[in-house]
């Protein structure tokens, strides 16, 4: 694979991101988050592109923050964490703002930073033979990637800070008990079942499922009166489009809509 610690590659609608640092377990170091936020941007204005799958390259899905690097650069840390968290938060906010769907794979572990990546995701596929932790903690350090905004929004305050401060390692099945996770497969089925479900939303609304992301990014931050506002705006913008009006035609007509991501 080439040189670069993300590889970004796309094939007809659907481009896949995929962390390729294997050598060292796909640790987050400041050139990883450079190629991932341009990987991340590259796919955010791509109007070809309508999905997206992450994953990593090797055993591993993403061991988190490259501690090696830290230790070399005790002595003047300050500088190198400010680069590394800019392009990392800026990459998640991505994540989180495009209107195309992300699909992550969780091929390995995914610790600290690399469970962070992976809970971005809007569809989050793992691999039976993955495992989890906080990780921060034990290393004397706090989360960054979104992870306290996240993860209590998926699993509830209590469950977070139990898993934060005890950084036990889990399994995939308890996470997606708790709901962390979407789905648990089957390893040697991880890449084709995160490519069927790319290729199928690739074929979908894609700005309809933007709007879904945007209107949930907002929930628990806007009032019932500025959200119910927020909803009316989207579903008029929506049901005026040609996606809306292709969708409500075919369901009308008993078939299958072709969404066109107008």
């Amino acid at each position: 694979m080439s040189d670069k610690k993300v590889i970004l590659t796309k094939e007809d609608k659907v481009a896949t991101v995929t962390l390729n640092r294997p050598e060292s377990n796909n640790a987050i170091d400041l050139n990883l988050v450079k190629d991932l936020y341009d990987a991340f941007k590259d796919c955010h204005h791509d109007s070809s592109i309508r999905s997206v799958i992450f994953t990593g390259n090797g055993s591993m899905f993403s061991a988190g923050g490259d501690l090696s690097l830290f230790n070399k650069n005790a002595d003047n840390l300050g500088p190198l964490v400010t680069d590394m968290t800019a392009y990392f938060h800026q990459a998640i906010t991505l994540m989180q703002r495009m209107e195309k769907p992300i699909i992550t794979a969780i091929n390995g572990t995914a610790a600290g930073g690399g469970l962070s990546l992976a809970i971005s995701g809007d569809i989050v596929i793992s691999s039976d033979q993955a495992k989890f932790s906080c990780a921060y903690t034990a290393a004397g350090l706090s989360p960054d990637g979104s992870m306290t905004y996240v993860l209590p929004r998926l699993i509830g305050m209590k469950k977070t800070k139990e898993l934060m401060i005890t950084n036990r390692r889990f399994l995939p099945d308890e996470a997606l008990k708790m709901g962390m996770i979407d789905e648990v497969v089957k390893h040697d089925q991880l890449e084709k079942i995160a490519l069927d479900m790319a290729n199928t939303l690739a074929n979908g609304a894609t700005k309809a499922y933007g709007a879904v992301k945007s209107l949930l990014a907002e929930t628990f931050s806007s009032s019932l009166e500025s959200h119910l506002e927020q909803e009316a705006r989207f579903l008029n913008i929506r049901a005026q489009s040609k996606d809306g009006k292709e969708g409500v035609k075919a369901f009308i007509e008993k078939r299958k809509p072709n969404f066109v991501a107008d």
